[in-house]
């Protein structure tokens, strides 16, 4: 029997599907190849055009410093180069040394490092000598280069940002509607998305309200109906079983009154539904929900293929009404026993819990649950298994009892396909204290 997936894979699981279908994750995917294609044609202008022009700039003032040492200036000379010029230099030779600026190293130090090279240049002068010219030019426009580089990157980046924000302000709506149909899908037909636009958007999500609205309507119009004849049908079946009771004893009697006590059961039914309504018809104390679990548990080991608890050793303490979880875990265990296959594995009870909450998982080795019954599994009347007769398949309306008993103890059931083959409902209840 195949394990049911984890809390964390799961969650894992529906943030890599969340993503997968974000428009806005592929909006800013397009926004961000955008901007590096834009970002690598700067970068590949620089290097095809701007850098060999640096090259053949350095190759113009090598070859000035050159022409410039072949006149063999003298210092006064230098010194008015130098302040027309911007640059500094530096003399070595039969007519002794000198600099027009203190600080520049010698001849024999930048032939020996090259690295020293970059911006300081070396000629041969006249009647022997040698001149080194430092001149900022180079530097400068290697500095020039850099900063417009970085002024074209960085407005780039500014903008993707900027754009980000404005793409997140824009689809919030969107975000909105998402978490609207995500809990109307849970039923939570009180949802209400507030319409932040006046543009489509806007009309979308006004459009929206106006749906889940029309939805409540009707499922209260659908409820209150099922109420009301359940009621109404109450007098009539007493009625009938008086007159039952005056009837002859025989087979025909006894298949009416079979068929009135099904009637009752399912009216009973319907009447719990609307007690379980906004909480109403619960009693919470505090007790061990381990204990609940073994004593459920026990009453079904003798049926095939048998149960197989997995809980902790120690107490598990939650404010519930011990009865109506027993019930819920009754009907689960039921159901997933009486759809099991002759080579199916034991059915497997769970406990999990972590700070806030605690998972009950009932996990079955039977056929599963056919997708497109999913959504509409805890719906009243209705049963996987269209052809099942009520005796052998109920009512349809144990699911949406269990339901409803465990959104009255703030909590939730769901029921999800194993990747192997089988079920998993997982039953989620607080902890006390949990935050809501």
């Amino acid at each position: 029997m195949a394990a049911p997936a984890g809390p964390m894979e799961m969650a894992e699981r529906r943030l890599r599907i969340r993503l997968h279908r974000s428009i806005f994750v592929k909006l800013m995917a397009i926004m961000m190849v955008t901007a590096a294609s834009i970002l690598l044609m700067v970068g590949g202008v620089f290097r095809l055009i701007v850098s060999p022009s640096l090259a053949s700039s350095r190759r113009l003032i090598a070859e000035y410093t050159r022409t410039l040492a072949a006149t063999s200036p003298d210092l006064e000379t230098a010194k008015r180069l130098a302040a027309r010029l911007d640059l500094q230099m530096r003399y070595e030779g039969p007519e002794g040394t000198w600099e027009t600026a203190p600080g520049l190293p010698s001849i024999q130090e930048v032939q020996r490092d090259p690295r020293r090279r970059y911006d300081l240049y070396v000629a041969p002068g006249g009647h022997g000598g040698t001149y080194l010219i430092s001149w900022e030019l180079g530097r400068r426009m290697h500095r020039a280069h850099d900063k417009i580089l970085w002024l074209l990157h960085l407005p780039l980046l500014g903008i993707v940002f900027l754009a980000y924000a404005i793409l997140r302000l824009a689809l919030r709506p969107v975000r909105s509607l998402y978490e609207g149909v995500a809990r109307l899908s849970e039923g939570q037909l009180d949802v209400v998305v507030p319409s932040r636009t006046r543009d489509e958007l806007g009309a979308l999500t006004d459009a929206f309200n106006h749906m889940v609205r029309r939805i409540g309507d009707m499922v209260r119009a659908r409820d209150q109906l099922l109420l009301d004849v359940s009621h109404e049908l109450r007098s009539p079946l007493t009625r009938i079983k008086v007159a039952l009771a005056l009837l002859p004893e025989g087979e025909k009697t006894r298949r009416i009154a079979a068929d009135v006590a099904e009637m009752e059961a399912m009216i009973s039914e319907l009447l719990e539904l609307e007690r379980l309504r906004d909480g109403r018809g619960i009693r919470t104390d505090r007790q061990d929900l381990v204990t609940i679990v073994h004593e459920v548990a026990k009453r079904f080991e003798d049926r095939p293929p048998g149960i197989r608890v997995v809980a902790p050793a120690q107490p598990v303490l939650l404010d519930v009404d011990g009865d109506r979880i027993r019930t819920v875990l009754r009907n689960l265990l039921d159901n997933a026993i009486q759809y099991s296959l002759p080579d199916s594995g034991p059915v497997e009870v769970s406990i999990d819990q972590d700070e806030e909450t605690v998972l009950v998982r009932v996990t079955d080795d039977g056929p599963g649950i056919p997708e497109a019954d999913l959504a509409s599994l805890f719906e009243p009347f209705f049963r996987v298994d269209r052809s099942r007769s009520k005796k052998s398949g109920g009512y349809g309306l144990g699911l949406s009892i269990c339901k409803r008993i465990m959104e009255a103890h703030g909590g939730g059931i769901a029921a999800e396909n194993n990747s192997g083959r089988g079920a998993t409902f997982t039953l989620t209840l607080r902890k006390p204290g949990a935050g809501h």
